[in-house]
């Protein structure tokens, strides 16, 4: 089910949110889809990847087609019911995209309070939007998606980003006593000094890596994908990094850039949410201790950890009906972006009534 907002007709009275002091057990991501609804999108490879998470913050998504196709395809996938909210569009006159929640409804529903903000200065080309959820259990949080000006230099991503102190406060009138984050495309390292007005309320949770995927397969470019919480959260979150989609999915970084997006996504485990077997990390991320005492996990790709590694997924061919194991088929990096199918094992890929490919040995 696709929601649409409009900014004007959903502002909410601060007054009517009250906090529930329920912890959050839920899986949340942060995605840019790469002008999602044009070109030659495999639908499927993004379904494999967003169903990973209970609630996937999007950027770029350029038509209402695109995004209700990631939700049939994601409930495809799962078996679950899905639900989407969308804001009105942002940007310039040459230029519009707009903002979408992709929520698992068995784990997280919209509450209330979508709203874009309310730019009295116009420092945002797009504004971000933002909406409250509710988790299953009963828990509350509301959660910004931006996605900051890229310009032709630098320095044009500094007005927004500086702004971003502003647009926290506002969020904190809009929704108080509620945990917040901001989640999205920064276009920045949260190193860079002009995160410094934000990073007095908030701190981002992940800080080393990369994000943005090269033309070269396995290496990462930018770390400009992130999500930010409140310097004092008490959200319980026990991992946060940068998924290696590429590398779970068995595609080059041409063939992700072409058909999935040229970032990967970055996700957060809050409670005891976690992620499925198969999730592939990006090395060498930090895991960010905010709120209780928490665990430290590894990639799952990460030998160093003493813990079991957790296997690779399994790559099925849609168009031919067969599946192809990691290890022992040699056409298991073969399958085309527009074609695959990813499940967490073999069981289910015969559950869905794929074959095995003969030449597996």
């Amino acid at each position: 089910m696709v929601r649409g907002f409009a900014a004007a007709t959903v502002l909410v009275i601060a007054g009517l949110f009250q906090s529930v002091a329920v912890a959050a057990d839920i899986r949340l991501g942060t995605w840019n889809l790469m002008r999602l609804g044009q070109g030659e999108t495999s639908y499927e490879a993004i379904a494999a990847i967003a169903a990973t998470v209970d609630l996937l913050a999007i950027q770029e998504v350029m038509n209402q087609t695109g995004i209700e196709r990631v939700e049939t395809a994601v409930e495809a996938r799962t078996g679950e019911a899905w639900s989407v909210i969308v804001s009105s569009p942002v940007g310039s006159t040459r230029y519009r995209e707009t903002y979408a929640f992709l929520t698992r409804d068995s784990a997280v529903t919209y509450d209330e309070g979508a709203v874009l903000y309310l730019d009295r200065k116009n420092v945002f080309i797009r504004e971000p939007f933002s909406a409250k959820f509710r988790t299953a259990a009963g828990a509350t949080f509301a959660i910004a998606n931006v996605h900051i000006l890229y310009g032709k230099r630098e320095s044009d991503r500094i007005p927004e980003i500086a702004e971003l102190a502003a647009y926290w406060a506002w969020l904190k009138e809009v929704y108080p006593g509620e945990e917040l984050l901001l989640a999205g495309d920064f276009n920045m390292p949260p190193s860079h000094a002009g995160f410094a007005p934000l990073r007095r309320y908030a701190r981002p949770l992940v800080t080393s890596g990369a994000s943005t995927l090269s033309h070269t397969s396995g290496k990462f470019a930018n770390l400009f994908d992130n999500i930010f919480v409140a310097q004092d959260s008490k959200l319980t979150i026990t991992a946060a990094g940068v998924v290696n989609y590429p590398s779970m999915l068995g595609l080059s970084h041409s063939q992700a850039r072409a058909y999935v997006s040229d970032h990967a996504p970055i996700f957060v485990q809050l409670g005891r949410g976690r992620l499925p077997p198969g999730v592939q990390l990006i090395p060498q991320q930090k895991v960010v201790r905010v709120g209780a005492p928490i665990e430290r996990t590894q990639p799952a790709n990460d030998s160093r950890s003493g813990a079991s590694r957790s296997p690779a997924p399994v790559h099925a061919n849609r168009s031919s009906g067969i599946y192809h194991l990691p290890q022992g088929c040699p056409s298991y990096g073969r399958v085309s972006a527009r074609n695959l199918e990813v499940f967490a094992s073999e069981e289910e890929a015969v559950a869905a009534r794929y074959r095995r490919a003969g030449n597996c040995r």
